[in-house]
């Protein structure tokens, strides 16, 4: 209960908004990916983000495949505060599906990087910059499971975690206030469970076990 209590603190301090939803038990701001990857066993999903351009409306990266109603880009030029330099842009609504291709979830983290005074391309909105709000949602089979209010801080790089109490198989970031002013998306990173299969699996087997030493205790 603490934990919980800390992290709804923590989204009222650090621009997310609302209170979260019965699944989403935190929702925080992390120093960086090995703070999260020490709170909860998170290891990169996209891997780091490769030097690629243009890459139309869909890419797969790592072990998630990227959507978008727009053309996607990947790599530099963007922002110059990403680990690495490289990162993700849409030419459009920063509108972003990621599908979750190696295994089902219960946290994920990611890079974010809202720019808001300078109009160029690198740093910049590459427009004029306008305050946007976003809502992430997390879904399961093509089921929404939860969602959670982000309003991102200006200018800075921002790296942010949130873990459920089910899993998930699929991330959509939603711009629900905003334009197409640029944000910038950075590596993102799941903390994996065994699949549904490998879970059954795995009870069976203790059953097997837990037979086999009853029958040689009688």
């Amino acid at each position: 209960m603490k934990r919980i209590a800390l992290g709804l603190a923590v989204l009222s301090i650090l621009g997310w908004g609302g209170v979260a939803n019965a699944g989403i038990i935190d929702a925080s701001e992390y120093v960086n990916d090995a703070a999260f990857s020490a709170a909860t066993g998170a290891v990169s999903l996209t891997g780091a983000l490769p030097d690629i351009g243009a890459q139309g409306t869909s890419v797969t990266l790592g072990g998630a495949t990227l959507t978008a109603s727009n053309t996607i880009f990947v790599g530099s030029g963007w922002s110059s505060l990403m680990p690495g330099g490289n990162a993700i842009a849409i030419s459009g609504p920063e509108n972003l599906d990621i599908s979750i291709n190696v295994a089902l979830s219960t946290a994920f983290g990611f890079y974010f990087h809202e720019p808001a005074s300078s109009t160029g391309k690198l740093d910049g909105c590459n427009t004029t910059c306008v305050d946007s709000t976003f809502s992430i949602e997390f879904y399961l089979g093509g089921g929404l499971l939860d969602s959670q209010l982000f309003l991102p801080p200006d200018d800075r790089l921002f790296f942010g975690g949130i873990i459920l109490d089910e899993f998930f198989d699929e991330v959509r970031f939603v711009e629900i206030a905003g334009t197409n002013d640029n944000e910038f998306f950075g590596e993102m990173y799941i903390a994996s469970v065994p699949e549904p299969t490998s879970l059954l699996l795995f009870g069976t087997g203790l059953l097997g076990l837990l037979f086999r030493y009853r029958r040689r205790a009688a």
